[in-house]
């Protein structure tokens, strides 16, 4: 007997201090699936889920409802590594799938901030200083793309391929994240509707950005290199310090010498919706980008609701 584990459970576990589990990408074959509250709670109770636990089952006729399980109709419409090992006998959603299951709640605009968290550099960790930690990639844009492909007659599958077509890859922080789901969404998602970015590049800075600053290359938060623009995020716990702030403008000082404009942004400086909108039509600006001012007139409504709902999400 298997048990297996869907989202939004799974998506807990991805996303949280859980990690990444150990085991090799296996099918837990559907028939195998127990029906009885009772073998179900043994197989997960070691496993530290916030309850109720999402579990599939094969038939409509098995779902049920609990305080400690929540049974889930799935059939065998998914392909085989769509499943990975957490112990044995029980298994869990893989990232792609977890990211295709949410599209059936989920709007457009939190599937692409999805994306992006499942596809980026860190994970929500409450005991480190930043409540996040450094992690290798689980995902990639890409490797959703390929699974959505492989994928038919899914519920909701068409609100995942459209929000993968703007998610991006390498994202270091929850802000960056954030950022980067606004600048990437449409007009008409609520989002700014930028050239897609690179996030995390190392930019060679030229001969002379490079002898001011005494390296080669410089890590930026997010890089256009057709346009030769660079968006850099301040945080206030990483860049208060004094010492912080000289190498911040040293930083920014080679990458002009190197022939960037780059637009810095500070904690301070997103924290309402007008000043986001500054941001981002700035960036457009900077990307050499026409703005149409109906266009923004237009999506006014839209797009204040979306910004709120990914900056700002308990104030609403």
């Amino acid at each position: 007997m298997s048990v297996r584990i869907v989202y939004p459970s799974a998506l807990e576990y991805w996303l949280e201090e859980k990690g990444v589990p150990l085991g090799v990408n296996v099918f837990a074959g559907v028939d195998a699936i127990p029906s009885g509250r009772k073998g179900v709670r043994q197989q997960v109770s070691e496993l530290s889920f916030k309850m109720p636990v999402h579990i599939a089952v094969p038939k409509k006729m098995n779902r049920a409802k609990s305080d400690e399980i929540i049974y889930h109709a799935m059939s065998k419409r998914v392909p085989p590594e769509s499943f990975q090992k957490l112990a044995d006998g029980v298994f869990i959603s893989c990232p792609e799938l977890c990211f295709l299951q949410a599209a059936a709640e989920l709007p457009v605009f939190k599937m692409v901030q999805l994306a992006n968290n499942l596809c980026a550099m860190y994970i929500l960790d409450p005991y480190e200083d930043y409540g996040q930690r450094r992690r290798d990639p689980i995902t990639s844009v890409n490797e959703i793309r390929q699974y959505l492909e492989g994928i038919h007659r899914f519920p909701n599958i068409q609100n995942a391929k459209v929000a993968i077509r703007y998610a991006l890859d390498h994202s270091n922080s929850p802000m960056e994240t954030n950022l980067a789901t606004l600048g990437m969404l449409p007009w008409r998602y609520g989002g700014y509707g930028l050239k897609a970015p690179v996030l995390n590049l190392d930019v060679n800075l030229s001969d002379t950005g490079a002898e001011h600053l005494g390296r080669e290359t410089v890590c930026c938060d997010m890089v256009w290199t057709e346009e030769k623009v660079v968006l850099e995020y301040d945080s206030n716990l990483a860049h208060l310090s004094p010492d912080q702030h000289a190498k911040d403008k040293r930083r920014i000082t080679a990458l002009s010498l190197s022939g960037y404009q780059v637009i810095s942004v500070t904690a301070n400086e997103v924290r309402s919706f007008r000043t986001i909108e500054e941001l981002f039509l700035r960036v457009r600006k900077a990307l050499g980008m026409k703005t149409d001012p109906e266009r923004v007139e237009t999506n006014f409504e839209k797009r204040y609701d979306v910004v709120h709902d990914i900056m700002f999400p308990k104030s609403r």
